[in-house]
């Protein structure tokens, strides 16, 4: 069996050995609870299996954040399984739970989980909307209410959030004309300003850009620009490539061809993939700045601090190396593909104690595993990077 197909049997292991009664654990090793994040990231490889012992996981976790949705309409961040106690700081965990019910939708044309999903669908993407604090159309976000939940905040406008949200309002879309709703979300405008705010070229003179001076936008504009800004704040913003967010940018045709090949250019350029796909920030923090606060590190055990090319600060994430993979077969570039899904496979092979940990994530340097291991969404990454590969489906 070559390494790339054992990779896949494997990851499939790692996710029938993460499924509970409530859906899938981030982690039997370490994270014993249901997140809104990762949780619905996993469902989108999972489904993908056709397996139906993790179809049937993966409603059950929609069905576990579902139940536990806000009266406002946001979906869980965690759910502890000991505790069965919850935490809702997160913007992502809800805009990628109405991705992955349109997802699942998609792939099992199943009508009765329609039905009983489509309220709570139109609650979460309405609690979406209301993060708007403008008129730009764009949401906010506060600090680490995403992924990067840690001393590497983003807050304000985030890209990654941005294109999430955007996704979700195609998905509440594409979720009303199958339940017979006449009502539609305008996305067009969407996607063109946050190619504007995040992706500037010349300054921008519309009153919906609240909040900031026209000089201090001006700083931001570059014409040798090679990807999109990570985040903007009032009178600030961070120019580092969120790799995750670029990657979603290609995959959902956010980024036009020239932008697809400048984001490109630079992941090569800048080694990204290297030792092992891929390397989430570029380039990574290496003294305190307004997107590093180390007195958060001061609280956290060493697995969860950012010192350069640790955790979030430019470690290698191999659910992202999924994203990474499933872009350049986006992009077309299925050779490069092929060759990144094998050095994928290499990564969730490696292990701290032994083989196929599928580990968190591993230092960006020298490719050492140093998260949790047998983590459901670098299982569910590479399950969406094997299959955009082999069979051209994309998430």
């Amino acid at each position: 069996m070559s390494l790339v197909n054992e990779c896949y049997q494997k990851a499939v292991e790692v996710l029938k050995g993460n499924f509970t009664e409530f859906g899938f654990k981030a982690s039997r090793e370490r994270y014993n609870s249901i997140w809104g994040r990762d949780g619905s990231i996993t469902c989108l490889g999972a489904v993908l299996t056709a397996d139906n012992e993790l179809v049937d996981g993966s409603k059950r976790t929609l069905v576990t954040l579902r139940d536990r949705q806000t009266p406002l309409g946001q979906i869980p961040n965690t759910l502890y399984l000991d505790s069965m106690s919850l935490n809702f700081y997160a913007t992502d965990a809800t805009a990628w739970w109405v991705i992955a019910v349109a997802y699942l939708w998609r792939m099992t044309r199943d009508r009765e989980f329609l039905s009983s999903f489509w309220p709570s669908v139109e609650k979460a993407t309405t609690w979406l909307q209301y993060q708007a604090i403008d008129t730009s159309g764009l949401i906010n976000s506060p600090p680490a209410g995403d992924w990067m939940d840690s001393s590497i905040p983003r807050w304000g406008k985030v890209l990654y959030n941005n294109l999430l949200y955007y996704r979700a309002l195609l998905c509440n879309n594409e979720l009303a004309k199958e339940v017979g709703e006449v009502k539609s979300y305008e996305t067009n405008q969407v996607r063109r300003r946050a190619n504007l705010l995040f992706w500037p070229k010349e300054p921008v003179k519309e009153e919906w850009l609240s909040g900031w001076s026209p000089e201090f936008y001006e700083e931001a504009i570059d014409p040798d620009r090679e990807h999109y800004l990570n985040y903007l704040s009032f009178e600030s913003y961070d120019s580092r490539c969120d790799v995750a967010a670029n990657c979603l940018a290609i995959i959902w045709d956010v980024a036009d061809k020239e932008k697809q090949d400048r984001i490109f250019n630079y992941m090569a350029r800048t080694h990204l993939s290297q030792p092992f796909p891929v390397r989430v920030l570029e380039p990574p923090i290496l003294h305190p700045d307004p997107s590093w606060n180390p007195k958060v590190d001061l609280y956290r055990p060493r697995h969860w601090q950012n010192l350069p090319y640790y955790y979030h600060n430019a470690a290698i994430w191999p659910w992202v190396g999924g994203l990474y993979i499933a872009a350049l077969v986006k992009a077309g570039e299925n050779a490069i593909a092929q060759k990144e899904l094998e050095t994928l496979a290499q990564a969730n092979r490696a292990g701290q104690e032994s083989e196929w940990e599928f580990n968190e994530w591993l230092h960006g340097r020298t490719g050492r595993p140093m998260g949790a291991a047998l983590q459901s969404w670098s299982a569910s990454g590479y399950i969406l990077a094997y299959k955009a590969v082999t069979e051209g489906i994309l998430p």
